[in-house]
């Protein structure tokens, strides 16, 4: 029997979120050879969402796809499914920001480039991306996930210089993960609200 998962509220949440944004609004006096739109503009935020999308796409392919998918990775998402159950579309969108430009912020304008100045570009962005998994932990496959993640930011963000670029595509993500994982578990073979409710439905 999988032990139960504690439902976590959206206050919860909340102060985790903003204390990455307030740390990484902080390093905004560190290292500032980054930009917010780098070279392209409001485009950046176009290509953001793309990249997101794109992001996503990925590993819910894997993920929706009963025999490809890990069965460490069938534990965490109904583990985060049980955590996130009731939360709605304002507080998806809410924490999907606070994460996504906090941990930008910290990760890719701060630790990357404070990186890129003792090791180089592509250990910078190795262990920026490591440190993104680890903070992520949940089980080693979702680390893994969370690395190649913050890879694929990490180079976006070298080549472009934009932080509006990653912060965009790490929200868009987001909302795309909570979405899956709380508004449209069906897709991914997940419990609906009401079995969670009622478990002993499955018995």
């Amino acid at each position: 029997m999988r032990k139960p998962v504690t439902e976590v509220n959206f206050w919860q949440v909340v102060p985790s979120a903003l204390t990455f944004l307030i740390l990484g609004c902080g390093s905004l006096f560190l290292y500032p050879s980054w930009t917010w739109f780098g070279g392209l503009g409001v485009r950046a935020i176009m290509l953001g969402c793309v990249l997101g999308i794109a992001m996503y796409a990925l590993p819910f392919y894997f993920l929706c796809t009963p025999r490809l998918r890990p069965v460490s990775m069938e534990v965490v998402m109904q583990n985060l499914r049980a955590m996130f159950l009731n939360l709605t579309w304002p507080q998806i969108i809410v924490l999907s920001v606070l994460a996504g430009i906090g941990e930008e912020l910290l990760l890719r304008a701060w630790l990357q480039t404070w990186l890129h100045t003792k090791t180089g570009p592509w250990l910078a962005i190795f262990l920026a991306s490591l440190v993104f998994g680890l903070l992520h932990f949940m089980n080693i496959a979702y680390v893994l996930i969370t690395f190649v993640a913050g890879v694929v930011l990490g180079v976006a963000f070298y080549y472009s210089n934009s932080l509006i670029l990653v912060a965009t595509a790490h929200v868009v993500y987001d909302v795309c993960a909570f979405a899956m994982i709380v508004k449209f578990p069906h897709m991914l073979g997940l419990q609906s609200k009401d079995e969670f409710n009622h478990p002993n439905s499955q018995e």
